[in-house]
C-alpha cells in the first residue's frame, strides 16, 4: 500500500527506491497494490486529488494517477480499503484453501508490535500492542478489531473455507471476540493452536454437560432472586487467584447473581477436553442468566486463550461485557490486580460482534 500525504514530497526513498519496485510488482497478477490518499481537491467537493501523488513525487503524469486511489483520512475509510485488499487475497487463496482440506489459517497477535516479515498465515491479524506499562489491549487496537470482525465471516466464505485454524496469541477479550465472529451456528469447526503445539477444537455445537464435571462452582452461585445482569468469573489456571474478582467494584450491589467457576483437575488443562470444558462453561453461564431473567452477562476470564476463543463461539444471543486483568494504577497505597472493561459482545445481530469498546484510555492518552 502506498499512502499519500503531503509529507510524501520529502521522501526520496519512496520516489527513487520503493515506488519503482512497487510499480514493477504491480504488473504481477499475484501482487496487489493499493493507493490510499489523504489529499482532496481544492474545489471543496471532498473528492480526492488524483494528480497529487505524481505532482508531489515529481513523476510523469499518470504514473500513480492511473491507479485506483481510495481515501484514507478517516478510520472507516482505512478499514474499507483494508477490507477490499483482504477480499482480493481471499479470492486468490481460494484454490489453495480448497487443496488444504478447506482449512483457513488465521495468525493472531495482540501483544507484540507488528513488523514486516514473511508470514505464512492466510489471514494475518495484528493489533496495536499495549501501551508501555499496561497489560490490557490498546483501545485503538480494539476499535480497529471492531471494524474488522464484522467482515471475517465473509472473508472465510470467499476463501471457500469449511474450518478455521487460529494460531499465535491474544488477550482474552480479543480471543473471545474472535470466537464470537465465528459462532457455532455459522462455522462448523474452529481449532486453536497454543504455543506448545496443543490443538483445542470445537466442532459444531458445544456438548451438553454429562457425567462428572470438569469445572465446578467454588461456592454455590449467589442468588438474590432479583432480575438483572449477572457476573461470572472463570478461573481455570492451576494456582487459584481471587483477589481481582473479590474486589470487583460493587459486585454484590450491581449483579443479581454471581458465579465463580474452577477447574477440578490438577495442573494445566488438557486440550483434548476443550469441547467438554466449553460446553460446561456455556451451560453454566446461560443457566445463571436464565435464573435472573437476563441476557446481560459480565464475564471475567482467567484461562488459556484457546478456551476464551472457543467459549466466544457459544455466546450468541447474550450480551457479554468482557474485562481484562490489569495492574492497579501507580500510586496506590496497596497495589493489587484488578479487572478493567474491554469490550461488549453482542453476536448474532449482524455486523461486528463487538457492540462497543469500553476499554479506558491509556495513561498516555488521558
Amino acid at each position: 500500500m502506498l499512502v499519500v500525504t503531503p509529507d510524501i514530497a520529502s521522501s526520496e526513498a519512496i520516489r527513487d527506491i520503493e515506488l519503482p519496485r512497487l510499480l514493477k510488482l504491480e504488473n504481477n497478477a499475484e501482487f496487489t497494490l493499493a493507493v490510499g490518499s489523504t489529499i482532496e481537491r481544492r474545489d471543496g467537493t471532498g473528492s480526492l486529488d488524483y494528480s497529487a501523488p505524481d505532482r508531489l513525487l515529481r513523476l510523469a503524469t499518470r504514473t500513480v494517477g492511473r491507479l485506483n486511489q481510495k481515501p484514507v483520512a478517516a478510520a472507516d475509510e482505512r478499514a474499507a480499503l483494508a477490507h477490499s485488499m483482504s477480499r482480493q487475497r481471499m479470492e486468490r487463496l481460494r484454490s489453495d484453501v480448497q487443496q488444504s482440506s478447506r482449512l483457513l489459517t488465521l495468525d493472531v497477535q495482540t501483544r507484540v508490535p507488528p513488523f514486516a516479515g514473511g508470514m505464512d498465515g492466510d489471514l494475518v491479524l495484528r493489533l496495536r500492542p499495549p501501551d508501555e506499562g499496561e497489560r490490557r489491549p490498546h483501545r485503538g487496537g480494539l476499535l480497529d478489531l471492531q471494524r474488522f470482525l464484522g467482515h471475517l465471516p465473509q472473508l472465510v466464505a470467499i476463501a471457500g473455507a469449511g474450518a478455521v485454524r487460529v494460531r499465535g496469541g491474544a488477550h482474552l477479550s480479543v480471543a473471545c471476540a474472535l470466537g464470537a465472529a465465528l459462532p457455532t451456528t455459522l462455522m462448523g469447526t474452529v481449532e486453536v493452536l497454543d504455543t506448545q503445539g496443543g490443538r483445542w477444537v470445537l466442532s459444531g455445537q458445544a456438548p451438553s454437560p454429562v457425567g462428572d464435571r470438569l469445572c465446578v462452582p467454588v461456592t454455590p452461585p449467589v442468588y438474590n432472586f432479583d432480575d438483572g445482569p449477572v457476573l461470572v468469573y472463570i478461573d481455570l489456571l492451576p494456582q487459584q487467584s481471587d483477589v481481582a474478582f473479590t474486589h470487583f467494584p460493587d459486585r454484590d450491589q450491581t449483579f443479581a447473581g454471581v458465579a465463580h467457576l474452577r477447574y477440578t483437575g490438577d495442573g494445566l488443562l488438557d486440550p483434548n477436553q476443550a469441547a467438554a470444558i466449553v460446553g460446561e462453561l456455556a451451560a453454566d453461564i446461560r443457566s445463571l442468566a436464565s435464573t435472573h431473567h437476563t441476557t446481560e452477562v459480565h464475564l471475567l476470564l482467567r484461562c488459556p486463550y484457546p478456551i476464551a476463543l472457543l467459549l466466544g463461539r457459544t455466546l450468541n444471543t447474550l450480551t457479554i461485557h468482557l474485562y481484562e486483568w490489569e495492574n492497579s494504577p501507580d500510586g496506590d497505597a496497596e497495589p493489587s490486580p484488578l479487572y478493567v472493561p474491554s469490550v461488549v459482545l453482542r453476536s448474532g445481530t449482524g455486523g461486528s460482534p463487538i457492540h462497543a469498546v469500553t476499554a479506558p484510555l491509556s495513561a498516555a492518552e488521558s
